[in-house]
Protein backbone atom coordinates (compact mmCIF):
# COMPACT_ATOMS: atom_id res chain seq x y z
CA UNK A 1 0.00 0.00 0.00
CA UNK A 2 2.82 2.42 0.92
CA UNK A 3 4.64 1.52 -2.31
CA UNK A 4 1.56 2.28 -4.41
CA UNK A 5 1.07 5.59 -2.61
CA UNK A 6 4.72 6.49 -3.17
CA UNK A 7 4.49 5.61 -6.88
CA UNK A 8 1.30 7.66 -7.18
CA UNK A 9 2.80 10.71 -5.43
CA UNK A 10 6.02 10.41 -7.44
CA UNK A 11 3.96 10.41 -10.65
CA UNK A 12 2.08 13.53 -9.56
CA UNK A 13 5.31 15.31 -8.62
CA UNK A 14 6.91 14.39 -11.96
CA UNK A 15 3.83 15.60 -13.85
CA UNK A 16 3.83 18.95 -11.97
CA UNK A 17 7.57 19.47 -12.60
CA UNK A 18 7.33 18.60 -16.31
CA UNK A 19 4.32 20.88 -16.79
CA UNK A 20 6.00 23.81 -15.05
CA UNK A 21 9.11 23.71 -17.28
CA UNK A 22 8.30 26.11 -20.08
CA UNK A 23 10.39 26.60 -23.18
CA UNK A 24 10.86 30.01 -24.76
CA UNK A 25 11.81 30.96 -28.30
CA UNK A 26 12.39 34.16 -30.19
CA UNK A 27 9.26 35.88 -31.50
CA UNK A 28 9.38 34.44 -35.04
CA UNK A 29 11.65 36.60 -37.18
CA UNK A 30 12.79 34.20 -39.91
CA UNK A 31 16.41 34.05 -38.76
CA UNK A 32 18.23 31.03 -37.29
CA UNK A 33 17.56 32.30 -33.77
CA UNK A 34 13.93 31.15 -34.22
CA UNK A 35 15.22 27.60 -33.63
CA UNK A 36 17.00 28.34 -30.33
CA UNK A 37 15.20 27.26 -27.15
CA UNK A 38 15.59 29.20 -23.88
CA UNK A 39 14.66 28.34 -20.29
CA UNK A 40 12.91 31.60 -19.49
CA UNK A 41 11.51 34.85 -20.84
CA UNK A 42 13.72 37.71 -21.97
CA UNK A 43 15.08 39.06 -25.22
CA UNK A 44 16.71 37.18 -28.08
CA UNK A 45 20.46 37.81 -28.07
CA UNK A 46 20.58 37.68 -31.90
CA UNK A 47 17.67 39.82 -33.11
CA UNK A 48 16.48 41.56 -29.91
CA UNK A 49 12.94 40.22 -30.33
CA UNK A 50 10.98 39.25 -27.21
CA UNK A 51 11.23 35.59 -26.17
CA UNK A 52 7.78 33.95 -26.13
CA UNK A 53 6.53 30.59 -24.92
CA UNK A 54 7.27 27.97 -27.55
CA UNK A 55 3.74 26.62 -27.13
CA UNK A 56 2.36 29.96 -28.40
CA UNK A 57 3.72 29.31 -31.92
CA UNK A 58 0.59 28.04 -33.67
CA UNK A 59 1.25 28.74 -37.36
CA UNK A 60 3.04 26.37 -39.71
CA UNK A 61 5.82 27.01 -42.20
CA UNK A 62 5.41 25.87 -45.80
CA UNK A 63 7.62 26.04 -48.87
CA UNK A 64 6.75 27.93 -52.05
CA UNK A 65 5.82 24.62 -53.70
CA UNK A 66 3.50 23.80 -50.81
CA UNK A 67 1.96 27.28 -51.06
CA UNK A 68 1.22 26.62 -54.73
CA UNK A 69 -0.42 23.33 -53.78
CA UNK A 70 -2.50 25.13 -51.12
CA UNK A 71 -3.63 27.75 -53.69
CA UNK A 72 -4.75 24.97 -56.04
CA UNK A 73 -6.42 22.93 -53.30
CA UNK A 74 -8.08 25.87 -51.58
CA UNK A 75 -8.99 28.74 -53.93
CA UNK A 76 -10.70 30.47 -50.96
CA UNK A 77 -7.42 30.77 -49.05
CA UNK A 78 -6.37 34.34 -48.32
CA UNK A 79 -2.97 35.35 -49.68
CA UNK A 80 -1.51 38.01 -47.39
CA UNK A 81 1.51 40.02 -48.52
CA UNK A 82 3.04 41.82 -45.53
CA UNK A 83 5.56 43.99 -47.41
CA UNK A 84 5.26 47.72 -47.99
CA UNK A 85 2.77 48.94 -50.62
CA UNK A 86 5.67 49.96 -52.89
CA UNK A 87 7.17 46.47 -52.73
CA UNK A 88 3.75 44.95 -53.35
CA UNK A 89 2.88 47.00 -56.43
CA UNK A 90 6.42 47.47 -57.80
CA UNK A 91 6.59 51.25 -57.34
CA UNK A 92 9.37 51.23 -54.73
CA UNK A 93 12.63 52.81 -55.88
CA UNK A 94 16.12 51.74 -54.90
CA UNK A 95 14.99 48.28 -53.85
CA UNK A 96 13.89 45.22 -55.77
CA UNK A 97 10.21 44.36 -55.32
CA UNK A 98 10.14 40.92 -57.03
CA UNK A 99 6.39 40.66 -57.61
CA UNK A 100 3.21 39.56 -55.86
CA UNK A 101 0.56 36.89 -55.94
CA UNK A 102 -2.62 37.76 -57.84
CA UNK A 103 -5.59 38.44 -55.56
CA UNK A 104 -3.33 38.95 -52.52
CA UNK A 105 -4.21 41.48 -49.87
CA UNK A 106 -1.36 43.79 -48.94
CA UNK A 107 -1.00 44.94 -45.33
CA UNK A 108 2.44 46.08 -44.23
CA UNK A 109 3.59 44.06 -41.19
CA UNK A 110 4.22 47.35 -39.38
CA UNK A 111 0.50 48.20 -39.67
CA UNK A 112 -0.90 44.68 -39.28
CA UNK A 113 -1.76 44.79 -35.58
CA UNK A 114 -3.75 48.01 -35.94
CA UNK A 115 -5.52 46.66 -39.05
CA UNK A 116 -6.45 43.17 -37.80
CA UNK A 117 -10.13 44.12 -37.86
CA UNK A 118 -9.95 44.24 -41.66
CA UNK A 119 -9.17 40.52 -41.62
CA UNK A 120 -11.75 39.36 -39.05
CA UNK A 121 -13.86 37.74 -41.78
CA UNK A 122 -10.91 35.41 -42.52
CA UNK A 123 -10.40 34.04 -38.98
CA UNK A 124 -11.65 30.58 -39.94
CA UNK A 125 -10.13 30.53 -43.44
CA UNK A 126 -6.68 29.42 -44.43
CA UNK A 127 -4.28 32.39 -44.57
CA UNK A 128 -1.06 32.09 -46.61
CA UNK A 129 1.39 34.78 -45.50
CA UNK A 130 4.46 35.86 -47.44
CA UNK A 131 7.04 38.64 -47.77
CA UNK A 132 10.26 39.07 -49.73
CA UNK A 133 12.88 37.22 -47.64
CA UNK A 134 10.94 35.46 -44.83
CA UNK A 135 11.75 37.96 -42.07
CA UNK A 136 8.44 39.83 -41.86
CA UNK A 137 6.02 37.00 -42.69
CA UNK A 138 6.91 34.84 -39.64
CA UNK A 139 6.28 37.82 -37.37
CA UNK A 140 2.95 38.49 -39.13
CA UNK A 141 1.99 34.81 -38.95
CA UNK A 142 2.70 34.77 -35.22
CA UNK A 143 0.63 37.92 -34.71
CA UNK A 144 -2.32 36.48 -36.63
CA UNK A 145 -2.20 33.13 -34.84
CA UNK A 146 -2.10 34.80 -31.41
CA UNK A 147 -5.17 36.86 -32.33
CA UNK A 148 -7.53 34.00 -33.12
CA UNK A 149 -6.71 33.24 -36.76
CA UNK A 150 -6.79 29.45 -36.90
CA UNK A 151 -5.21 28.31 -40.19
CA UNK A 152 -2.13 30.49 -40.68
CA UNK A 153 0.73 29.30 -42.88
CA UNK A 154 3.98 31.17 -43.47
CA UNK A 155 5.79 30.75 -46.80
CA UNK A 156 9.48 30.30 -46.02
CA UNK A 157 12.12 31.89 -48.23
CA UNK A 158 9.92 34.68 -49.51
CA UNK A 159 9.26 35.81 -53.06
CA UNK A 160 12.91 36.81 -53.52
CA UNK A 161 13.59 33.11 -54.12
CA UNK A 162 11.43 33.06 -57.27
CA UNK A 163 12.88 33.36 -60.73
CA UNK A 164 10.82 34.02 -63.84
CA UNK A 165 7.98 31.53 -64.08
CA UNK A 166 9.53 28.23 -63.20
CA UNK A 167 6.35 26.30 -62.61
CA UNK A 168 2.71 26.38 -63.64
CA UNK A 169 1.59 27.86 -60.34
CA UNK A 170 3.85 30.90 -60.65
CA UNK A 171 2.91 31.37 -64.30
CA UNK A 172 -0.75 31.41 -63.34
CA UNK A 173 -0.74 33.02 -59.88
CA UNK A 174 2.26 35.35 -59.61
CA UNK A 175 2.94 38.75 -61.18
CA UNK A 176 6.68 39.34 -61.67
CA UNK A 177 7.85 42.94 -61.42
CA UNK A 178 10.33 44.21 -63.99
CA UNK A 179 12.60 46.30 -61.71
Amino acid sequence: MKVLLLIFLTGIAFNVISQSKKEFVCTPCGYDCDKEVHDGPGTCHSCNMKLVEKSSIKFSNITADELCKRIAANPNALLLDVRTPGEFDGTITGKQSFGHFKNAININVEELESRLGELDQYKEREILVYCSHNHRSPRASYLLSTHGFKQVKNMTGGVSTFSEPENACLKKSFVFHKN
